[in-house]
């Protein structure tokens, strides 16, 4: 969430809501200079319920639905008493250019709270992520929604956003030399 630095800064939409904020915050960067933060406080504001959220919505042909994807970023809460509030992240794979019907191939929602999420920035992670067929884009999003209930505040940052191609591993050298030792055995017999 580097400002004005290519892919960390680009094509985020900030949303806050009646009782708080989202921004792009120097307060408490887990890296860099900046951290995205949604925070509300219904202690010093009159309780309005709703969503505060950072999402990435990328136009069409930007991933491979033949491939797999890794999901990664480091995240933390101002507090761990969650009452009133939901924290999640979600995948939102998008036929964005129309060519299988359009609209959402797939989805995949993941709750925070449930995820162990505390005070002190850890890293979470999707692995190996299957791309529903159909998909050519996606839509990422980082959320923490608010009940209407008073003397309740948190704040939610997200730091590090990563979403790539799955690489897969070579192969180890163990497995290589069984391979060679099996070919020359086979060899051998001939």
């Amino acid at each position: 969430f580097e400002i004005g630095t290519g892919a960390d800064a680009a094509d985020w939409t900030e949303i806050g809501g009646g009782a708080g904020s989202t921004v792009r915050s120097s307060a408490m960067p887990n890296s860099g200079s900046f951290a995205a933060h949604m925070s509300f406080d219904h202690v010093a504001n009159t309780p309005a319920p709703g969503a505060y959220f950072i999402e990435q919505n990328q136009g069409a042909n930007v991933i491979d639905n033949t491939v797999n994807y890794d999901l990664r970023f480091d995240a933390k809460v101002d507090s761990t008493d969650f009452t009133g509030i939901n924290t999640f992240y979600q995948i939102m794979w998008l036929d964005q250019d129309g060519s299988h019907g359009g609209g959402v191939k797939g989805e995949t929602l993941t709750q925070l709270t449930s995820a162990g999420i505390n005070t002190s920035y850890q890293t979470f992670s999707l692995l190996n992520i299957d791309v529903p067929d159909g998909a050519d884009s996606f839509l990422l999003r980082f959320q923490m929604s608010a009940g209407p209930i008073p003397n309740i505040a948190n704040g939610l940052w997200v730091d590090n956003v990563f979403l790539a191609v799955v690489v897969p591993e070579p192969a180890s050298l163990g497995l290589l030399m069984t391979g060679c030792l099996l070919a020359l055995a086979r060899r051998q017999r001939k």
